[in-house]
């Protein structure tokens, strides 16, 4: 793949790869995709190594009537993604990722209700504020299923950049792939200041 991917398409695989170059997905996990115009986008299939993946990988899939282009089968959480672009009209990208220090940080923080005024990541860091956003946190439930992806997507369209899934992973959204990276990148970096933190205290 161009090392300066240009195109949106290329910019997902890239994007894809980085995450499991940082360790934010494993090989097989994950999944990402773009708006190509009202009714089709183009996401990552399922079962495919994410560092491997190519442009010509991806699958065609219509958000409206569910109609599939390509000889593989599109992510499992192709429903929260469709959900996603139906709901916010400005959604260009859309990324699920599995951060480790976000996804722990999210189960103690439910287990002690003690850190930040709403979640864990509010901790005034400048990445909050103008990477993360307003972050929130869904009931979990099957992945895949049609009740996640209504989960998930009501709360990315209610106001939040990202949502975290207990014990799943996180769905992020933006006007661009990199926006939409740009939000889970910066979560785990609040996650290992918050984790550090705790470490320091004792």
């Amino acid at each position: 793949m161009n090392s300066n991917p240009q195109s949106e398409l290329e910019k997902l695989v890239w994007a894809m790869r980085e995450l499991f170059l940082l360790g934010l997905i494993n090989t097989r996990g994950g999944n990402g995709s773009v708006l190509l115009d009202d009714k089709h986008i183009a996401i990552t299939p399922s079962g495919l190594a994410k560092q491997w993946l190519r442009v010509e990988d991806l699958v065609i899939y219509n958000i409206e009537t569910g109609e599939i282009k390509g000889t593989l089968k599109p992510s499992i959480e192709v429903n929260a993604h469709a959900r996603t672009y139906l709901k916010i009209r400005e959604a260009r990208a859309v990324l699920h990722a599995h951060p480790p220090l976000s996804l722990a940080l999210t189960e103690r923080f439910k287990k002690m209700k003690k850190w930040g005024k709403e979640g864990w990541w509010d901790t005034g860091l400048i990445e909050v504020e103008y990477s993360v956003g307003k972050a929130d946190i869904a009931e979990p439930h099957e992945p895949g299923s049609i009740e996640l992806a209504e989960e998930v997507s009501n709360k990315l369209a209610s106001g939040a950049r990202i949502v975290i899934v207990p014990k799943h992973g996180v769905f992020s959204w933006g006007r661009s792939v990199e926006e939409a990276m740009d939000a889970i990148v910066a979560l785990e970096l609040v996650a290992k200041y918050v984790f550090a933190l705790t470490l320091l205290r004792k």
